[in-house]
Formats: structure tokens, sequence, C-alpha cells
């Protein structure tokens, strides 16, 4: 009883949460609704993050090349073969799936710190790419691209329009979540769990690990470079950057802070750091010094974060 009144509660929360953020597209002032829009995009690079980090414990620190694949795939698309935007973001996806397979299977059966090496060297070697490719990705300049109108039924779209940016991203952002969500409630999830909390037990079992680890390295791939084409397509532009380090590292940190294996704990992630560039930063340049503290503070309180904090407090009143 006690566990359907959680789901409920949790449904409940979803639909609110949603109702919320539709609300909020429609009153929003545009500079603070172009906030929201990258704290979408972001939020599907955290979840996607998660599958790889927070359910099969695989720190990658070569996800930048995902970003980046998907950025220049989603610009490239437009500009070059002059595709529709939905077109050029399944390009920049299917991109991201094939870097991911390229880069997987040369590192996710390394034990964790040659993996975490190999991920990081991938990085690094593929913006040195971009950067002597820029004949086609216009270097540490970038390229901007134009967006054309998309058509849905008779009706014409402008993604220039802030408020149908919005949307089309959250929409994007509603799909993800129950994407990966029914997965990782799925066997599959269950899978992914066994081999994050012993993986020498689940080879026992006889699951084959490698294969279990690489799927959750290409899931979380494919939704790092839908992210990459979002933030592109948001930005209106695509730069080598986005195969930096910074790209890289910065989605642990959402996760971290968030809670691991949680989907919404990166997203409070992502919440978090948003608000800390955006805003207090405005009043103190070295603002990621009170950030770094209010991490240790979470982690100290909680190892796996805000929402496992949380979690465990609700478990407690459930008792």
């Amino acid at each position: 009883m006690n566990r359907t009144k959680r789901i409920g509660k949790r449904t409940y929360f979803h639909f609110c949460f949603l109702g919320i953020l539709i609300g909020l597209g429609l009153i929003l002032p545009r500079g603070v609704q172009s906030l929201f829009i990258q704290m979408m995009v972001f939020s599907i690079f955290a979840m996607g993050y998660d599958v790889s980090l927070g359910y099969t414990n695989q720190c990658s620190l070569g996800h930048s090349v995902f970003f980046g694949v998907g950025a220049y795939g989603f610009v490239l698309s437009l500009s070059i073969l002059k595709m529709g935007i939905l077109a050029s973001l399944g390009i920049a996806v299917v991109a991201g799936a094939l870097a991911s397979v390229l880069t997987g299977v040369l590192s996710v059966h390394l034990t964790e710190a040659y993996f975490v090496i190999v991920t990081a060297l991938f990085s690094a070697i593929f913006q040195l790419l971009a950067l002597d490719m820029s004949w086609l990705t216009g270097g540490n300049d970038g390229l901007t691209v134009n967006l054309p109108r998309m058509s849905l039924g008779t009706f014409q779209i402008s993604l220039y329009n802030p408020v149908a940016n919005y949307f089309f991203v959250l929409f994007f952002l509603v799909l993800s979540y129950m994407f990966l969500r029914r997965m990782v409630h799925a066997p599959l999830g269950k899978v992914f769990i066994s081999i994050r909390e012993n993986e020498k037990r689940a080879r026992f079992l006889g699951y084959p690990i490698f294969s279990y680890k690489l799927m959750a390295f290409i899931i979380s791939a494919v939704f790092t470079a839908l992210s990459g084409g979002l933030y592109a397509l948001t930005l209106r532009y695509t730069t080598t950057d986005f195969f930096g380090l910074y790209w890289s590292i910065v989605p642990i940190v959402w996760c971290l802070v968030g809670g691991l294996g949680t989907l919404i704990g990166p997203c409070i992630g992502v919440l978090l750091l948003s608000l800390f560039q955006y805003y207090v930063s405005a009043w103190w340049t070295h603002y990621l010094i009170l950030f770094g503290i209010l991490i240790l503070i979470i982690l100290r309180v909680s190892k796996k974060g805000i929402m496992g904090y949380m979690e465990r407090h609700l478990d407690k009143e459930s008792l």
C-alpha cells in the first residue's frame, strides 16, 4: 500500500512539475526564458550522462566528443545537406551513436582508471581534429546557421520565436525523461544497477558485462548528442570548444550534486550550477569557490547528493 501511495505521489509530482514548466514557458521574460531553455538542454545531457556514471559506474571524460559531434552534426546537416530541423537532429543523434560505438569498443572493457584516461584522450583527439579541420568546423570561430521554418501540418513554426523554442526543447526533455525512466525501471535498467553495485557478481550470474556496459555507454552518448544538437539549435552556432574537456567534467558535477542514479538528481545539479553561473557570478566573479563549498557540504551530508538525501528521508517517513 505504501508503495502504491509513493507511485501515486510521484506521478502527481511529475504532472505538477510538467504543468509548472508549461506555465513558465508562457509567462517568463525573454532573458529568464533563455536560461530555462539552456537548463532543459543541459538536463538532457545530465540524464544521459547519469546512465553511464550513475547506473553502470563508468566515469567518462570523453562525453564532450558526443556533445560536439551532436552540435556539428546538426549544424552541418542544416547548412551543407540543407535538411530540416528534425532530420538534422536525427543525424546528430546517429552521429553521436556512431562515435560512441567507435570509442566505446576501445574503452569500455578497460578498468576504471584506464577507462577515465582513455576517454579523456578521445576528447583531446577529437578537439585537435576539429581544430585541424577548420575548413569544415570553422575552428575556434565556429559556424553559424540559419534555422528554416518547421511545418506541422498546415502550421509554419519559427524557432527564432523564444516561446516556440522553449516548447520545442521541453518536448525533447519530456520525451528523454520518459524513455530513460522507462528504461531504468525495465529489466535492462535492473541489470545496469546490478553491474554498478557488484560487477563481479553480475558476471558470475552469466550477464555479458561488456555488452551491457557498452549499451549503457551508447545510450548515454545518444542523449548527449541530442543535447549538443539542441544546444547548437538554441545558439544557432557551434564551435570546436564543444569538444573541450569542460563539457566532459561539468556533467560529473551535475550528477554528483543532484544524485547519481536518480535521473531527476542531475537535473537539480544543472539547476544549481546554472543559477550560480548566471546570478551569483553577477556579484562575485569567483562564484565557483562558493559552488565548490556547496558541493562539499552536499556530499558531506549525503554521498548520494540532494536526491539521495531526499529519498532517504522519504523512506524513513514511509516506515
